[in-house]
């Protein structure tokens, strides 16, 4: 079912690849999507978003079937500058220099392929949109910075996950962010150090007492970014450290978040030092039922094109926390990106095919 040019899409894939957009910088890359979108009659539009655009595709179609979203992000992680693809009968890597860029280029050729496809022959279909992101890496910049009232969606289908095709996300996590400032009391290293309070050995206290690392199957802290002191020659006055919080249950996020608190106020009493505590959520997270109607209808899609659906929960974020936070109800999906941020990152070319039969069977299978 669904023939599709394996060498056409390889080589879209691998033009797309080789066009450097790390993030904030995605203009050529989305030059060529849309180069290659308006040849299908689609409509394209950029949508302003700190240095760079958010990307809106539209490809009309039965206004009396059900609009679908699918969406994945342009950027990809450093170093992406003078990529070279090296493609074997089964698989495409770089030549180690660089990362892929299969994070997310991938979904990028699938769609390109998918829509090409439908085009060709003349597959029914819905109004479909495609929103591509900038700046995906740096936090979910993009999406955060587009106005999900555009869409008209009812459902969407964000390929942004690794793995073989057929897995489906359907628990992804809660992220905050913690920042802390601890201020002590600078002295003389040598002449006075009783007279100071360090603040570095404050905050080594407290970083020691914390949880850290997996602290249950659905919750993770980790203590990312230290700084702190001036000279070895004074106490130092002050120190601070980036945290992270990540839960699938809400709750679970909170308490940890308190006792990481708790720690600080005992710990700073201690020593008599004080503390600033800046705490900010990153994204929602989300839990979509396997018998959810975008689940249904995902598993409905993989069997048409024999792809067993495995159901799975992610310890990372993509757009789709945010498309949840709208009136779209989306799922995550894998592109078959492997070893992804790393210049050891590859795709098996089996599974650009299947991504891409999975976009047509999504777009035929929703009425």
């Amino acid at each position: 079912m669904y023939e599709i040019n394996k060498e056409k899409l390889v080589r879209t894939f691998v033009e797309l690849v080789e066009i450097p957009s790390p993030s904030w910088h995605e203009k050529k890359v989305m030059d060529y999507i849309i180069r290659r979108f308006k040849k299908l009659g689609a409509s394209c539009t950029t949508h302003k978003c700190g240095e760079s655009h958010n990307l809106l595709i539209k490809i009309s179609g039965d206004s009396r079937r059900t609009p679908i979203l699918f969406s994945g992000h342009m950027d990809t992680v450093i170093p992406c500058d003078n990529v070279k693809a090296v493609v074997t009968d089964t698989k495409i890597s770089s030549d180690g220099t660089t990362v892929l860029g299969s994070d997310d280029k991938a979904a990028i050729a699938i769609f390109i392929e998918a829509i090409e496809y439908i085009k060709e022959h003349k597959v029914p279909h819905g109004n479909i949109e495609i929103l591509l992101t900038c700046a995906e890496e740096l936090g979910l910049k993009g999406i955060k910075g587009f106005d999900l009232a555009l869409l008209k969606s009812k459902f969407g289908f964000v390929f942004d996950s690794s793995g073989d095709i057929g897995r489906i996300i359907v628990k992804a996590p809660y992220h905050s962010n913690m920042k802390i400032k601890i201020k002590g009391k600078a002295s003389h290293a040598g002449m006075a150090p009783e007279k100071g309070v360090n603040a570095i050995r404050v905050l080594s206290e407290i970083i020691t007492l914390i949880p850290n690392g997996r602290i249950d199957e659905e919750t993770t802290l980790n203590v990312g970014i230290i700084s702190g002191g001036r000279a070895t020659n004074i106490v130092a006055e002050e120190a601070a450290c980036d945290l992270e919080v990540r839960s699938i249950n809400e709750k679970k996020m909170l308490a940890e978040e308190k006792k990481v608190i708790e720690i600080i106020k005992k710990t700073t009493a201690k020593y008599g030092a004080k503390a600033v505590i800046e705490r900010s959520l990153e994204y929602n997270g989300f839990i979509i039922d396997e018998n959810d109607p975008v689940a249904l209808l995902t598993s409905e899609a993989m069997k048409k094109i024999k792809l067993k659906p495995v159901f799975v929960a992610m310890g990372g974020g993509s757009d789709t926390n945010i498309i949840n936070s709208s009136k779209i109800r989306a799922i995550n999906l894998s592109c078959g990106m492997q070893k992804i941020h790393s210049t050891e990152e590859f795709i098996m070319i089996k599974d650009l095919i299947s991504g891409t039969k999975l976009a047509v069977s999504l777009i035929e299978t929703v009425k």
